[in-house]
């Protein structure tokens, strides 16, 4: 067989007309005989294009509102008989099936219509089902047949036909392979509706779709492949990168960690990231004092970090942010002064983040994959506030305290197990993260305190308070933190010692509530 399929008639029948007319006409010009359906064929027709409809070759007329038209012997014995197979002539010949060289299908618009419409029967009618069976029938066939399903490819089809007189192997791999893609999009997009709006069982199977959009110089260490894929054919990206060098995998983690906490809050707050763990957070009545205090909170580790702003960058902040070494700068927006400032570093990457309601409103899953299975779990949006927490010691927190509990007990949930975070004013002071005992954490927060305040001659840690994502197993991490000067404790309480932390609460004169929910985070 030829590498060269030539064509002598064509298939149309498109949702999306865009660009069909000029691409018809070029089929018509170069000889090849065109079907067509419904609207398709009038939209030809009224091109003056000379088309044959569907009924002229399959003898029996579009039914059921349009729902069966190409669904013939006629039209897929024509598209699936191989060329190869004598007996398959035979047929063709026996039945007066002629061959279908080329089809050219796009399909009703299912994805669209679901992001605008809650008619249920809107939706289904939207439901293609003759196009996904002609595109797998003559992508199957790709030996014998064509199949085009984007109109971007038209230009390439026709240009080979008057090139080569035909339409080569290669491009037929190539349109085969998108032509199954396309139908499997267009089928996940249908079950991922049918199983959230129809029979409300989403909980049964996960389809993942992503298309790459990217990919990244590496992974987390030089020698791991890394790529940005987007879910759902979708290739927006939540963000808009305006200054610096390519994001890595890394940078992408960090602002992951950044955005995800930053949600939390509804106030001016700057979160600074190191390595997908939080070293200062601030939260006060702007972004620039934000930025500062969660900076000055621990500004060793800030040094090559990633931060957050749920805020707008002016100049006077820009000025600030440019004065330490820092790998990412992501906000909501920056002036264009403060662009002018930051673009100075060359390396610098700065991030405008698009889609910050995202990180707000959606509730991604998160996935570990393991050999044979994969682990998928739902975000951790539990959300404590003064309501549904519980005083369990004999005296009760101030205003100010239960304020900065509520702050710190919001940060503990993105900071790795065992985690602790020590804060004040609503300013984080020490973070004591992935320890494998709560007491190393507790010490590890203290001692970040000391070291990041150690020209502050006053005791920087009076009056705190401190937030644990799990339940303290012993007295041991609340005689500690006694002594460093916290003065009020949120924890989820659980533990077959809540009794004797208690009593050690109580004796050491502090206050303690329980917030009923864990946050572990590994």
């Amino acid at each position: 067989m030829s590498n060269i399929l030539r064509i002598k008639r064509s298939l149309i029948s498109v949702s999306d007309k865009g660009k069909i007319v000029p691409f018809a006409k070029d089929l018509a010009k170069e000889g090849i005989e065109i079907i067509s359906t419904g609207n398709t064929f009038k939209e030809l027709k009224k091109n003056k294009i000379n088309v044959k409809k569907i009924e002229e070759v399959t003898f029996f007329p579009e039914i059921l509102s349009g729902r069966v038209k190409t669904l013939h012997p006629k039209i897929f014995g024509g598209i699936l008989a191989n060329k190869l197979d004598q007996s398959h002539a035979r047929q063709l010949k026996q039945h007066s099936i002629l061959e279908i060289q080329l089809v050219v299908v796009n399909l009703y618009p299912f994805k669209e219509t679901i992001k605008i419409s809650n008619n249920v029967n809107k939706c289904i009618e939207n439901i293609d089902i003759g196009g996904p069976s002609l595109i797998r029938a003559a992508a199957k066939n790709f030996l014998s047949t064509a199949i085009i399903t984007d109109k971007d490819d038209y230009k390439k089809v026709i240009n080979e036909i008057k090139k080569l007189g035909g339409i080569s192997i290669e491009l037929r791999k190539f349109l085969a392979l998108k032509a199954f893609k396309k139908t499997m999009q267009y089928d996940n997009a249908i079950f991922n509706w049918f199983s959230n709006k129809i029979t409300k069982n989403q909980e049964e199977y996960l389809l993942l779709e992503g298309e790459k959009i990217d990919d990244l110089r590496y992974g987390e260490n030089p020698h791991q492949a890394a790529s940005i894929f987007s879910f759902n054919n979708n290739k927006k990206r939540f963000f808009k990168q305006l200054n610096g060098k390519a994001l890595s995998f890394n940078n992408l983690n960090d602002l992951r960690a950044g955005l995800s906490l930053l949600a939390e809050f509804k106030n001016p707050t700057a979160v600074i990231i190191k390595h997908a763990i939080p070293c200062g957070v601030a939260e006060t009545n702007n972004i620039y004092n934000s930025w500062m205090k969660a900076c000055q909170a621990d500004e060793l580790s800030a040094f090559g970090g990633v931060v957050a702003l749920n805020g707008n960058v002016d100049k006077k902040l820009a000025i600030k942010l440019s004065s330490i070494f820092l790998e990412v700068i992501a906000a909501k927006a920056f002036s264009k002064e403060a662009l002018e400032v930051l673009n100075k570093k060359k390396n610098l990457r700065v991030i405008k983040i698009l889609g910050f309601k995202k990180f707000k409103k959606e509730k991604p899953q998160s996935i570990i994959t393991m050999p044979d299975i994969f682990l998928v779990q739902n975000r951790d949006t539990s959300n404590i506030t003064k309501k549904n927490i519980k005083v369990v010691s004999k005296k009760k927190p101030t205003s100010r305290e239960l304020d900065d509990l509520i702050f710190a007990n919001k940060v503990v949930k993105h900071v790795r197990s065992n985690a602790i975070v020590l804060a004040k004013n609503k300013i984080t002071l020490g973070i004591g993260s992935g320890n494998t005992s709560r007491v190393d954490s507790v010490n590890f927060a203290i001692q970040k305190s000391k070291r990041a305040n150690s020209k502050n001659k006053k005791n920087f840690l009076s009056g705190s308070v401190m937030a644990s994502d799990a339940f303290f197993p012993f007295p041991d991490s609340i005689t500690l933190a006694y002594k460093a000067g916290v003065k009020s404790i949120i924890q989820p309480g659980g533990s077959l010692k809540d009794n004797l932390v208690i009593k050690e609460v109580d004796e050491k004169k502090l206050s303690m509530v329980f917030s009923f929910k864990r946050s572990f985070s590994h």
